[in-house]
């Protein structure tokens, strides 16, 4: 009887169990089905002439299929060109030639922003360009899951602890400054901030309209 009764006990936890999880998956009442956030893309036709150049670099034409919709990084921002402009000029400047920062330290420091602000589209973007870059995958599992530092190589380490300060913190202590002037100069400290706050503007964006990931690609623990 005891047996039955644990029996019929554990099926209904599992069944509450799996209608949770049921209900977790369905998006929300407010998430558009084709953006899979809280607004629409923005459609060319609904932009004026400021916008060509946004239109220009996202959107793709072929001759059967002509494509009027910006998605990606800049996609919710573009309900303000001006601003979606601006931060297409920031990331130009923070990953352009005038950047000191290797790719090894661009893709690690990207990969930080992301991870603290759960910005899923543009860590799946950077994962394999950071490992090409050479990041250790064990690093990056370090990133993703918020892990200890422990084991981390020193410069890699830096990295880090930088982004985590800077983003989750929102303080600094002097000696992981004074780390990264010591790795990367003065310069190449600043040149972590600008990566870092390109890629966590967006990831803001994708906050505010909570953004989801199509079926199957994967998602930030």
């Amino acid at each position: 009887m005891n047996i039955n009764r644990s029996i019929c006990r554990a099926g209904a936890v599992s069944l509450l169990f799996a209608s949770a999880l049921v209900a977790y998956a369905q998006p929300a009442a407010d998430i558009n089905a084709t953006s899979l956030a809280r607004l629409p893309f923005v459609q060319r036709q609904d932009t004026d002439v400021s916008a060509k150049r946004l239109f220009d670099i996202f959107v793709g034409t072929t001759q059967t299929s002509p494509t009027d919709t910006i998605t990606g990084p800049l996609a919710f921002a573009t309900y303000n060109v001006p601003v979606a402009l601006a931060l297409l000029d920031l990331h130009d400047g923070a990953v352009g030639k005038s950047s000191t920062l290797d790719t090894h330290v661009r893709e690690l420091a990207i990969l930080v922003a992301c991870r603290e602000t759960n910005y899923n589209l543009e860590w799946n973007g950077h994962e394999p360009s950071a490992v090409k870059a050479g990041i250790d995958p064990k690093v990056i599992d370090v990133v993703r899951n918020n892990g200890a530092l422990t084991g981390v190589p020193a410069a890699d380490a830096a990295v880090i602890n930088f982004g985590r300060q800077l983003l989750r913190d929102r303080k600094m202590d002097s000696a992981t400054f004074a780390k990264a002037v010591e790795l990367f100069g003065s310069h190449g400290a600043m040149d972590l901030v600008a990566v870092m706050s390109t890629y966590a503007v967006s990831g803001f964006y994708a906050i505010a309209v909570d953004e989801h990931m199509p079926a199957g690609q994967p998602t930030l623990p």
